[in-house]
């Protein structure tokens, strides 16, 4: 798409070119003089505002392209350059994209954690997000074969997956799904051992017949670069820098902290 710049030196030109025509026919029935009458038509600079701003553009595309940024035309070159705010996604954006599994916290004494692992592997195998294959694949390092084991599954995008396993209902997800949405407790006594959970990661709960049966804990590592990306953005005039994730909120502080961005919002959905 083209830079306003680019559509007000086209129109610019455009309507250069009838006075240039008239100015080169006057010239010659004043002086009768071919050379006079050409000088008129070479100081014309229509042509040349038709092809310096796209040549601009196209190096100025060229020249972001050798730091491995992608720019789809001058109208967003126009756009970053009056930019004050910048909103950063968290996932894949500020962190690797690369979520494994450091701990699976029962809060059952039916199952014990490899069990529960087990049954959230299998309700997040179908699904291509970046956590769902986090938690498949520690199931596969710690051989857990999980095989099929439920009926019925419903996959809510940004939410999180119900099913029936073994008659029971089972959900799995973020904390607005298990417990605002599906309406799923604590179990009565362990209330200190949820609010105890780490905030260095972020956190899959699963629960079984409306109770939370275990909490995954998934370690997504910032880019090395990020908090030196916000920094040098802000040196650059960009006032305002927020980071936007469907994390919980204490997840989202801590990595708003290590970073150093403005302002963040957790628990964000798609629309």
């Amino acid at each position: 798409l083209k830079s306003s710049l680019e559509s007000r030196a086209e129109h610019l030109a455009d309507r250069l070119v009838p006075w240039t025509l008239a100015g080169t026919a006057a010239v010659w029935l004043l002086t009768r003089n071919v050379t006079r009458a050409l000088s008129v038509l070479m100081v014309d600079f229509s042509c040349a505002l038709k092809l310096a701003m796209p040549i601009s553009v196209l190096s100025a595309i060229r020249e972001a392209s050798l730091y491995n940024v992608t720019v789809k035309g001058g109208k967003y070159l126009e756009a970053m350059a009056e930019a004050k705010t910048i909103v950063f996604d968290k996932t894949g954006t500020l962190t690797k994209a690369q979520p494994k599994v450091v701990d699976v916290v029962p809060f059952t004494d039916k199952m014990g954690a490899d069990e529960l692992l087990r049954i959230a592997a299998c309700l997040e195998e179908h699904f291509p997000h970046s956590m769902a294959k986090a938690v498949v694949d520690a199931a596969r390092e710690r051989n857990l074969v999980h095989e099929e084991m439920h009926t019925q599954v419903e996959y809510i995008v940004a939410h999180g997956i119900s099913t029936t396993v073994e008659g029971k209902r089972a959900v799995i997800g973020s904390y607005h799904f298990v417990f605002e949405d599906e309406g799923c407790r604590v179990p009565e006594g362990d209330e200190a051992k949820f609010d105890g959970l780490s905030d260095a990661y972020s956190h899959l709960y699963l629960a079984i017949s409306g109770e939370l049966a275990a909490v995954v804990c998934i370690s997504d590592p910032l880019r090395a670069e990020a908090a030196d990306a916000v920094r040098a953005l802000h040196e650059q005039g960009i006032a305002h820098i927020v980071m936007m994730t469907g994390d919980n909120e204490k997840t989202a502080a801590a990595v708003a902290r290590a970073v150093g961005v403005d302002e963040y919002h957790a628990g964000v959905l798609p629309e």
